[in-house]
């Protein structure tokens, strides 16, 4: 046989072996633990999120009426983006459009809600931001109480709040969110 006929058998069996095995999936980084549970879609100044991950908790002193949801973004290697809350969400269906700029204050059983986020240099720039007094809006769709899963749509204009880059943009707008999550039960645990 000649090396020409080899070298173009030995090709032909790489390449059927190769066809035929599965390919790797790589895992996802360790940074998305099994802390977060749900699903979350969202713009972010026009961008969808970044590998966006969802988890929700019964706000501590007010675990019978609200809770908060935390929203993480991060980067194919793991490494955190972004992080933005909403905070003091009443536990029933309802529309809510009254965000404090002074988030620090949140009263339980208040209809009012805060939100704040945190960008680190991995965004493209660094910060922290809270709502602009008007424009934002969370709607809760669904409050299963039982097993204490939640849906519902988002809206939020922040402002800048203290800049930590130069590249730090002085508004952003998350809109088109859309989510679905489940409180954490009293152990720290989703049951």
């Amino acid at each position: 046989m000649s090396f020409l006929s080899q070298l173009s058998r030995i090709a032909l069996s790489g390449l059927l072996v190769g066809c035929m095995s599965k390919p790797l999936t790589p895992k996802p980084p360790q940074a998305f633990s099994a802390d977060y549970w749900g699903t979350i879609s969202a713009q972010r100044d026009g961008r969808p999120l970044q590998n966006p991950r969802i988890w929700a908790a019964t706000r501590t002193p007010c675990n019978a009426h609200a809770f908060d949801i935390f929203v993480t973004e991060f980067n194919d290697q793991g490494e955190e983006l972004v992080t933005f809350t909403l905070a003091n969400i009443p536990q029933r269906v309802g529309t809510l459009s009254q965000f404090r700029a002074d988030y620090g204050n949140l009263f339980c059983r208040a209809d009012t809600i805060g939100s704040t986020l945190t960008a680190k240099v991995q965004a493209g720039f660094s910060g922290t931001y809270k709502p602009c007094k008007w424009g934002s809006k969370l709607v809760i769709t669904s409050f299963d109480s039982v097993k204490r899963e939640i849906k519902g749509t988002f809206l939020l204009q922040l402002m800048i709040d203290e800049r930590k880059s130069t590249h730090t943009p002085d508004t952003i707008n998350i809109d088109r969110g859309v989510f679905h999550t489940k409180l954490k039960g009293p152990s720290g645990k989703y049951e």
